[in-house]
């Protein structure tokens, strides 16, 4: 089985640090997801334009097709790429896009999503660390606020694909502990996770 690790959130939250750290964890090839934005995307967010959907469609299914290539291709059969995924609709998007790669004739692709999330204030306060990136601190307001985190359903341990964590005030390491606490890949995956 094929599985893909998307890990998301606001930016500022460590997508791209625990995105690694999984990557490591499970001996499989990492995806940037920012680095897969079309251009215009880029200099929208430079702007300090927010993205809409019609923005994003064409850049989440550049990440499913990314990241499922890769887990197909690698021999642990699993990928984790950094994705915002903020709302339900763009990760069912992401599934969708999969399945429609695979033509009904690929192999059966299976997604785990790992939501970051914090506070507005410790967003703005990461986002305004950093150096070089085109994510703005201005840009982050519009993330927090279209910001669904999974519930319900969608989490794991009520049958979904889905574990949410709030990394306020925690250490990467910590976050990364929590995210294995309530994680697990798909049953026919278990046997190729490490020994913890």
């Amino acid at each position: 089985m094929v599985t893909v690790i998307v890990v998301g959130g606001p930016a500022g939250t460590g997508k791209t640090t625990q995105g690694v750290l999984l990557s490591q964890y499970y001996q499989c090839p990492f995806i940037e997801g920012d680095q897969l934005h079309p251009q215009s995307n880029i200099d929208k967010m430079s702007r300090g334009e927010a993205l809409t959907d019609e923005d994003r469609w064409g850049w989440l299914a550049q990440i499913s097709k990314v990241a499922s290539t890769k887990a197909q291709s690698d021999p642990s059969h699993l990928s984790v790429v950094s994705c915002s995924m903020l709302k339900r609709k763009y990760r069912e998007y992401i599934k969708q896009q999969a399945a429609a790669a695979g033509g009904g004739g690929g192999p059966d692709i299976k997604f785990r999503f790992v939501f970051l999330y914090t506070n507005f204030d410790e967003l703005m306060e990461r986002v305004g660390a950093r150096v070089g990136h085109f994510m703005k601190s201005d840009m982050v307001r519009s993330q927090y606020e279209i910001m669904e985190i999974p519930h319900g359903g969608e989490l794991l341990q009520n049958g979904g694909e889905a574990v949410a964590v709030d990394t306020s005030g925690k250490s990467r390491e910590t976050i990364f502990k929590e995210v294995l606490g309530d994680f697990e890949l798909p049953d026919e995956d278990k046997r190729q996770e490490p020994v913890k």
